[in-house]
This record gives C-alpha cells, structure tokens and sequence, in this order.
C-alpha cells in the first residue's frame, strides 16, 4: 500500500498566546496523520511557544523555529518553507481553526483533479459574536481558477469576495517562496505568481477553514510603506500573452495608485493640510472615492446580531452550517 504524502503545515506566530493553542490542537487533530506542523515565530515576547508545547501534549509532529527578531509573516513563512519536509504545503494562520477533515480532503481533491493548489471556502467568525458567521465565497460547485481571474477579484477594496484571503494548499514542488518585502498581500502575491508559473488552483465550495476575526486582528488600515512595496511588486509582473491579466494588472495598479493617494489625502485632512489634500484629490480623483466609503463606514450604525438565551453553536455536519443559536461564542465543530 502506498503511504499517504506528507503535508507541511506552516504557521507563522507573532506574540500569539491567546489562540495558538486552539489552532495546533486544531492541526495536530487532523484525520490525515502524515503531517508535520512547523511554527515559525518571528520574535516574539510573549508565552506563545508554551501555549504551543502545551497543546501539543508531546506530539513530535510538532517543530518549532524561534528567529530572535520580528522580520514579518511573509519571512517567518520563508523559514518554515525552507525547513519543510512535506508534498504538500499548507498555510494555517496562528489563530484560525479547521475542520478536522480539511488536510485529508482536500489533499485527496487536489490530486483526483491534477491540482496543484487546491483552496476551500472560509467560515469567518468574530470571538465577540458581533456578527453571525458566514462562509467568504459561497460557492455551490468546484472552480478552477486561472490567473486574470484571482488577480481580478483581488483588486485593492474592489468588490466581490477577493479569493486571496484563502489559504490553500499547494505542491512543494512548485518550490513556492513568499516576497519579503511585503506586508500586506503576501499570500496572494504568492498564488498569483504560482499560476502565472502554470500551477492550476482549484476552490471547492466546502467550509474547511474558520477565519477568526477578533480584537488582536491585523489591522487593514492603509499606510504607505506596504502599499508601495505592493506597487513595486505590481511594477515588475509581465502579464505576457494573457489580455485578461493584462487587464487585471492595470485595474490593480491604478486602485494601488488612488490607495497610495488616499493615504495622502486622508494625512493631510487630519493635520489641517488643505493644499496637501487638495493636491493628492487632483491627483488621484479615485482617493475621493475611497474617503467618501471610509467616511460612510464611519458613520454607518452599528449592528450586533439578536441576542437569545444560552451559547451560540455552530454546528458544522458534513462541511455544512446546520445550525446556529445566538449567544457567546462558543464554537462546535463536527
């Protein structure tokens, strides 16, 4: 009998005490065995690593590599890759979860279907029960994925559901390495330039990850540093023959250049800088855009869901939200 391959499961940690505990209980419980979890923490200061140790109970699936300084997630990803034993990589944030049968089928999707990477949909849900939980795409069927269409639909705060907030899977053979110069937009920069490579990626409609969204989140606010090292990265991609991803570049770049002017404008508002934002506005009219939805977000009425006696359960049976009660934010997974 052939032995199942082994899957690589990379997880950057920074100061991640409050979940990573949840998250390697939730590796180590996978159905598929054959893996080994490599965290890679970058710096940190607090008990993060302990809570690690503890959760694995001894497991020596479990590696762990300390780097004594903070050089980024997309660094502390690198790390991990370049000690990874694994067929398959997969990339599991420090604090999400995922069904404990995620690793097995979707390394069983990918290579009845020739994928060489293969992604599910994401159940996002908040520790605070601010909203109800909801799956990212919402897909009822299997895609393949080609390159226009993942750049198109990660347009910077363009609409539609952007497919590189999916952790995927993917072949260690296609010797995947993340740019360290960036610290937004690394995993998808990463996909992106896999398929440009011609690796075919495959999404199946499946809710095998659970995207936590709490107080400690990594902010999405705008700066410029990442949005320019996004713009240089943007400046050195060649679409080659592909007219659609010629396209999509060029939507890309123009949404990164009003980010990077809204950033501007939005500086110069708060110190009183009329001329400034005057300036970056006549520049990039499209920053005009981006303040108007900021300012509406800002002002929007906050909206908690209904409150009902006893815990709030999401019961996950067969991959499918059967049921849910409001109230704390327990999570039940099946």
């Amino acid at each position: 009998m052939t032995s199942p391959p082994l899957v690589s499961v990379v997880m950057a940690n920074f100061n991640g005490a409050a979940h990573i505990g949840a998250a390697v209980r939730a590796v180590l419980r996978q159905t598929l065995s054959a893996l080994e979890l490599i965290v890679s923490d970058d710096g940190s200061h607090d008990d993060s690593l302990a809570r690690a140790r503890e959760a694995a109970a001894g497991d020596p699936r479990l590696i762990i590599l300390q780097h004594d300084t903070q050089t980024g997630p997309a660094a502390a990803r690198n790390r991990a890759l370049r000690a990874a034993r694994g067929t398959w990589i997969a990339i599991v944030d420090n604090d999400d979860l995922i069904h404990p049968e995620r690793l097995a089928r979707l390394v069983g999707a990918a290579a009845r279907d020739g994928a060489d990477i293969a992604a599910d949909d994401l159940l996002i849900f908040h520790d605070d029960a601010a909203a109800t939980p909801r799956p990212h795409l919402g897909w009822d069927a299997p895609r393949w994925i080609k390159a226009a269409a993942y750049e198109r639909s990660n347009r910077m705060l363009g609409p539609g559901p952007a497919l590189g907030y999916l952790k995927p899977i993917f072949r260690a053979a296609l010797l995947p390495a993340y740019n360290e110069g960036l610290r937004i937009g690394e995993d998808s920069d990463l996909i992106l330039r896999l398929l440009m490579s011609g690796a075919r990626m495959r999404v199946y409609p499946e809710l095998g990850y659970f995207y936590r969204k709490h107080g400690g989140s990594i902010s999405h606010r705008l700066s410029a540093a990442p949005i320019e090292a996004l713009q240089r990265a943007y400046a050195g991609y060649d679409a080659g023959g592909d007219a659609a991803l010629g396209v999509a570049f060029a939507a890309q770049r123009a949404a990164l250049d009003d980010a990077r002017a809204f950033v501007d404008l939005a500086a110069a508002l708060k110190s009183r800088n009329v001329g400034g934002a005057l300036d970056a506005a006549w520049r990039r009219p499209g920053a005009l855009l981006l303040l108007r939805d900021a300012v509406c977000a800002r002002l929007a009425p906050k909206r908690t869901p209904a409150r009902l006696p006893g815990p709030r359960v999401t019961l996950l049976s067969r991959q499918r939200i059967v049921g849910a009660a409001n109230g704390s934010s327990a999570y039940v997974l099946a």
